[in-house]
């Protein structure tokens, strides 16, 4: 092939390829492909010298990849597969009435956000089906890559290379102790207690915690958990036996703080923010439907944190 050849590689040319290189026979092969013998010769003949190598070592009896063949191999079924995911977003792109969205989601948002927001979603797209996957928040970024989710609705990384965050909403973050609880009766919780305090978080490994031990470094305090469980939910109900004090925000704990069952308290002079949004891959453009579950997220958020109806 000359060095200024324009090479093609047509995706049945690969199909034959890798076919030919799992069952090594051109009978099977055809057979599989629906395809003739002949066909099968001619497409692996166009491939090689679009390549300007050979992938096959042919004899009479039988046929076996060359060390070119067998280098090729993986990244052709690589583009293959790539392709197959290419062409189910399109299917997708063409009717965007349905179709399906893989969406990553923490505990908290699967019982307090999605469950209003995919009711109102619903109405718009009755033909769209919406899968929710757990998810390990460090794992967001390779699985938005991947193609393995669509999008993940939780509380923002500390990174977000390679990630595209929508803001939601915004929430502060406090000290949630049962009522009787020597805290309980206090409007503010001087240095000294917190350095003794026991505390229950939600995995020290999460982005919420680190926010929350650099909050109080600067203090030049240390957050030593008690406790430590997976999920806000559970920090709570650990709260609620008095075995602690948690932290988190209030709209969270909203319904058994209403109730007197638990006394939410500011962590200090200098409030901690955190913020909610929705996370794709950089590369992804958001269709009408994700842009709409979106929006109606958001406005699921502005009900339920006091803090983002302000803004």
């Amino acid at each position: 092939m000359r060095p200024d050849a324009k090479m093609t590689i047509e995706s049945q040319q690969l199909h034959v390829y890798v076919m030919l290189a799992r069952v090594l026979n051109m009978s099977r092969a055809a057979e599989q492909l629906g395809m003739t013998p002949s066909g099968i010769s001619h497409c692996l003949k166009t491939l090689e010298d679009d390549l300007g190598c050979r992938l096959f070592e042919r004899t009479s009896r039988k046929m076996m990849l060359t060390p070119a063949g067998r280098e090729f191999l993986s990244d052709a079924a690589e583009i293959l597969d790539r392709m197959q995911v290419v062409r189910e977003k399109i299917r997708s792109w063409s009717d965007w009435r349905h179709g399906q969205i893989r969406l990553g989601a923490n505990s908290t948002a699967c019982r307090l956000i999605l469950p209003p927001a995919l009711r109102e979603f619903r109405e718009s797209f009755p033909g769209i089906t919406v899968k929710i996957a757990p998810y390990e928040p460090r794992r967001a970024n390779e699985l938005l890559s991947d193609g393995r989710l669509d999008l993940v609705i939780g509380t923002e990384p500390l990174s977000t290379q390679g990630m595209q965050f929508e803001l939601l909403a915004e929430d502060e973050l406090q000290f949630i102790v049962h009522p009787l609880h020597p805290w309980a009766s206090r409007r503010s919780v001087t240095k000294e207690q917190i350095s003794i305090g026991k505390f229950i978080v939600a995995e020290v490994s999460s982005d919420t915690f680190k926010l929350i031990a650099a909050h109080f470094k600067k203090e030049q305090l240390e957050i030593l958990p008690l406790i430590e469980v997976a999920g806000e939910d559970a920090v709570k109900h650990f709260v609620e036996l008095d075995m602690g004090v948690g932290i988190m925000p209030r709209w969270i704990a909203a319904k058994e703080i209403a109730e007197g069952r638990l006394v939410a308290l500011p962590l200090g002079k200098r409030p901690l923010k955190r913020r909610w949004g929705m996370l794709c891959a950089r590369s992804h453009r958001l269709r009408f439907a994700e842009n709409l579950l979106v929006s109606i997220c958001r406005s699921v958020m502005r009900d339920l944190v006091p803090s983002s109806r302000k803004k």
